[in-house]
């Protein structure tokens, strides 16, 4: 694998993988953190179109799992869209990708994706690698959360063993079969035929975090999925349908001078304001999506910020009024205090 080949590093971050998915032109999709493996968590974010999941790489990571599953000929993985990973600092977007260019019949995958799947799919794993590498759109898209450096250098220093290498994988579900897409390796890893690829997923990612000593606790998973917006409207839609049928329901009865009829106005009325509570309660849910989509906006824009020249300023004024120097013997000491912290590396 080549070095970073001018991708930049960007953030394991939900809101993140979010914009950019968006701003590739993909419609109706979104990224969310997932905190378990709990299957019913994850069946009521559905639809789900892969998980993705990062993790401390270290050599021979994944190779038991790999062994363990089921790679016999009774799938086809040709029909796994699987690109290997040309260079290093790419592989948040190819995990993302990953799943969308195996998902194309479900996504509204737009123009850019649409295009660079129908050139790419006929090639050869390294090959496909190598056209997302150069493919200036998705390069341009990845590259818009490159945080401002005070100072740039040409050097490149390869990750050595006191570094710690973090690198994205993905879990999609292919013709009834469940597949983990690693760039690193040389093709897809067949888990084996899935009834509920939810459900199964789950024990494919335990065995793997078994690999690491108890102490490791830095791994992070997230799940692409269908706009929740959408989704939760359309719910909407089903509720009022169904109250509009029950009102029409309501005042037939009360025309109707029977008995029977009477006593079934209250069942009806009961019945609507259930429906008014649940359609309450998916109008907060629904406000709720939006507060999240605008703190992802004010977060990404707050990461593309260049705050250089405002810091440059503020210890310009800091140094005219004396102020500097007590301001960096107390930085010293709060960083004295602070456990030791290592900037992570990507593969």
């Amino acid at each position: 694998m080549s070095d970073n080949g001018n991708w930049c590093l960007i953030e394991s971050d939900p809101g993140v993988f979010t914009e950019l998915i968006s701003n590739m032109g993909v419609s109706e999709v979104q990224v969310e953190e997932l905190y378990s493996l709990d299957v019913e968590a994850l069946r009521a974010m559905e639809p789900v179109y892969g998980l993705i999941f990062l993790f401390k790489w270290q050599p021979g990571a994944g190779n038991t799992s790999a062994q363990e599953a089921d790679t016999s000929n009774e799938g086809n993985s040709e029909d796994v869209y699987f690109a290997q990973q040309i260079i290093q600092n790419a592989c948040a977007t190819q995990a993302i990708l990953s799943v969308l260019l195996n998902c194309s019949e479900d996504i509204e995958l737009g123009e850019t994706l649409s295009n660079f799947r129908s050139f790419s799919v006929d090639l050869p794993p390294d090959m496909r690698g190598l056209a997302l590498t150069n493919c200036d759109q998705i390069r341009d898209v990845h590259n818009s959360f490159t945080r401002a450096e005070s100072f740039l250098s040409d050097e490149k220093r390869p990750a050595t063993a006191e570094d710690d290498v973090f690198h994205f994988i993905s879990y999609v579900p292919v013709n009834g079969r469940l597949y983990e897409l690693d760039g690193l390796k040389e093709g897809p890893i067949d888990h084996g035929v899935t009834d509920n690829w939810l459900e199964d997923v789950g024990s494919v990612i335990q065995r793997r975090m078994s690999q690491y000593n108890q102490s490791e606790i830095r791994f992070n998973l997230m799940a692409v999925i269908g706009d929740r917006r959408k989704i939760l409207n359309q719910k909407i839609s089903t509720v009022d349908a169904d109250i509009s049928k029950l009102m029409e329901r309501l005042d037939a009865l009360r025309l109707d001078d029977r008995t029977e009829s009477r006593e079934e106005v209250g069942l009806v009325e009961t019945q609507i304001g259930a429906l008014n509570s649940e359609r309450a309660g998916l109008e907060h849910m629904v406000g709720m999506e939006n507060e999240k989509f605008r703190k992802y906006r004010t977060e990404n824009a707050l990461r593309k910020h260049n705050f250089i020249p405002f810091v440059y300023q503020l210890l310009r004024g800091m140094a005219a009024k004396g102020t500097m120097q007590t301001a960096i013997e107390q930085a010293k000491e709060a960083a004295k205090r602070r456990p030791s912290h290592q900037e992570p590396k990507w593969q």
